[in-house]
């Protein structure tokens, strides 16, 4: 069967157009047999962003930029394609963002808290973040702000230093360097003419350190003798310290039982009336022997010689 030019060209053509229709579809990433939903937006500006960039939610793409146009005021107009399944709910904000270090921008859905879900040609809130370069440019610049108010502080500063030392001052100043020039220079002279006898004292120093290295050695028995010495009382005072310890709480506990009037000692020292009682016996002893010492004779009368005797 023999095809004719015109077929061939007509049945060229289609192929065309069906592989433009799905290269179109395909660049722009659509879905290809199926419909998306188109949402719009709207950004102040949209430096690099692109058609067919791509639109996030939570880190995962969603969609693709379809379209953008420039409206009335440099604003852009943003048509972004998502698939039909995709729910954005209505308070959302899109915001267009850097994606990579050659600031790149795609568009970050940041998902609101409505119920109520975007349709087919709805419209969504856009919202335009400043990428890392321009916040780069901006810190420089303000960066470079600082730096250039900071060197006109100092140079105002360093005029003001300069027209308070006038020539008087200038040369006190330089008088204090040449005197510290000359102290520094005379303290040099010395210590080069008394360089041997500090070498001397210091040879000396040595000495005596090597001489008390060696009593040390010599002496070690006896520093080790000594030692074990006051080891020992250390240990004979700890045993002391610790018997005089219990001498007094054993002496406590004793104390403790006179007070609270247990054993004779307490009952003694507790019972006003035995102390009354020898207080009062005390007193007749005492005037017993008074009338002794006066009258000998009316106690002796009526015992015989040889009884006392």
């Amino acid at each position: 069967m023999k095809i004719s030019n015109e077929l061939k060209v007509a049945l060229t053509i289609l192929a065309a157009l069906v592989a433009g229709f799905f290269g179109y579809r395909l660049m722009g990433d659509m879905p290809l047999f199926r419909q998306s939903k188109i949402i719009y937006t709207h950004f102040e500006q949209a430096d690099g962003l692109t058609p067919g960039g791509y639109v996030f939610i939570s880190g995962v793409k969603v969609g693709s930029v379809k379209s953008m146009e420039l409206l009335k005021g440099d604003s852009v107009e943003v048509s972004m394609s998502f698939d039909l399944d995709t729910e954005i709910p209505r308070d959302s904000e899109a915001h267009l963002q850097s994606s990579g270090l050659l600031d790149e921008k795609a568009v970050v859905i940041q998902r609101g808290d409505s119920e109520q879900y975007l349709e087919h040609r709805d419209r969504i809130k856009g919202v335009y973040d400043g990428g890392m370069m321009e916040t780069l440019k901006n810190q420089g610049q303000q960066l470079s702000e600082d730096v250039s108010e900071s060197f006109e502080k100092l140079n105002s500063l360093l005029a003001e230093l300069n027209s308070m030392i006038d020539e008087e001052a200038q040369g006190k100043i330089d008088t204090t360097l040449t005197n510290l020039q000359t102290t520094t220079d005379e303290v040099a002279t010395l210590f080069r003419n008394r360089r041997s006898d500090l070498e001397e004292s210091i040879a000396h120093a040595n000495g005596f350190l090597a001489n008390m290295d060696t009593i040390s050695a010599r002496n070690k028995s006896r520093i080790d003798s000594v030692m074990a010495g006051l080891d020992r009382s250390l240990n004979e005072l700890e045993v002391l310290s610790s018997e005089l310890t219990q001498t007094n709480r054993e002496l406590r506990k004793m104390l403790i039982k006179i007070n609270n009037g247990e054993g004779s000692l307490g009952k003694l020292v507790n019972d006003p009336a035995l102390y009354n009682n020898l207080e009062s016996l005390s007193g007749e002893m005492d005037l017993l022997i008074k009338n002794i010492n006066e009258d000998p004779g009316k106690y002796l009368k009526h015992m015989r010689l040889i009884e006392v005797f």
